[in-house]
């Protein structure tokens, strides 16, 4: 393979091409056969002027007689609005169609109510609790401190445990 040799420039330009160059320019222009047009090459139809008055005012009565009406809403940007919110409507009913299980207040265990009013700072005063809470079923020893006796810890462990005889309360000493 042969090395091109890059450094050499493979364009030629004749001597004192550049300095003769607007007279020959010149010459080939003010030739009578040069390659340039004489003339402009657009031409007018004949008697344009002259029709061009009744052709421009037969449009604007024809436009007058009958004008473009554009509406400002499109009806197909609604109707594809409302295919998709009747497809989401659709979509919902249908994944809750069979979803029975319906949550309450008494689902929630105690333990993450007291967790929710831990974690939660409400403001609340005691007075705006009170108002809240109903009176029925309260007597006044509830929100006393209550003494711990031997019949108020039987009745809890009687309420709050399925097998009392597990809890073996006799005195082994």
């Amino acid at each position: 393979m042969k090395r091109k040799n890059t450094d050499k420039n493979p364009f030629n330009i004749p001597k004192d091409y550049f300095n003769s160059f607007e007279d020959k320019l010149k010459d080939r222009i003010f030739k009578e056969d040069s390659f340039i047009p004489k003339n402009d090459g657009f031409g007018i139809p004949e008697s344009y002027f002259e029709q061009l008055q009744a052709q421009l005012t037969a449009k604007v009565e024809e436009e007058k007689s009958s004008p473009k009406v554009t509406p400002l809403y499109s009806y197909k940007k609604f109707l594809a609005i409302a295919a998709s919110i009747a497809a989401l409507l659709i979509l919902a009913v249908g994944i809750n169609w069979n979803n029975d299980d319906t949550l309450s207040f008494t689902d929630l265990a105690n333990s993450e109510i007291e967790a929710y009013f831990n974690d939660t700072e409400i403001d609340l005063s005691s007075d705006e609790i009170a108002e809240v809470l109903p009176i029925d079923g309260y007597e006044i020893n509830d929100f006393v401190k209550p003494e711990m006796t031997e019949e108020n810890l039987l009745d809890y462990l009687n309420e709050n445990v399925e097998n009392f005889e597990e809890l073996n309360l006799e005195d082994n000493e």
